[in-house]
């Protein structure tokens, strides 16, 4: 089983989040409604649903860090992709309202172009061994 990361302070939007990721058969860490509370568990993630403003804070650090590590993420938030900074251009965008299930599917996608290693996978790996989320197996299905 994967593991996806989810930063969301909206509860509700949170609470749906995590039960459609682990209803489509992801192990979700989190959600978490801090950044700073967050970051600890960045590179544990196979893939990551972020949002932009989180408390008040801005969570490109965190979505540096992920992409650093070669880790899939999908913003999920409030803004339209002209209101971001451009080097985030490349990373997949759903924005609210739309339903997270979208963001899912998305981040789903994204984590399937990378070509999961499944002999890592099968012996038991986290997604940070070896690199760049080598031990995640094949993402599920889209919720």
């Amino acid at each position: 089983m994967h593991t996806i990361l989810i930063v969301e302070d909206e509860y509700f939007i949170a609470d749906d989040c995590a039960a459609l990721a682990r209803q489509a058969g992801y192990h979700v860490v989190g959600p978490f409604a801090s950044v700073d509370e967050a970051r600890p568990h960045a590179s544990g993630a196979c893939g990551a649903l972020i949002d932009i403003n989180v408390n008040g804070t801005a969570s490109y650090k965190l979505v540096d860090a992920l992409l650093e590590m070669g880790i899939p993420v999908t913003l999920y938030t409030g803004y339209d992709a002209s209101n971001l900074p451009e080097k985030y251009a490349h990373v997949p965008l759903v924005t609210k309202p739309r339903g997270c299930a979208e963001a899912l599917g998305i981040l789903r996608k994204q984590m399937g172009a990378i070509g999961w290693d499944r002999s890592a996978a099968a012996q038991g790996q986290s997604c940070s061994d070896g690199g760049a989320v080598q031990g995640c197996p094949d993402p599920p299905a889209d919720p």
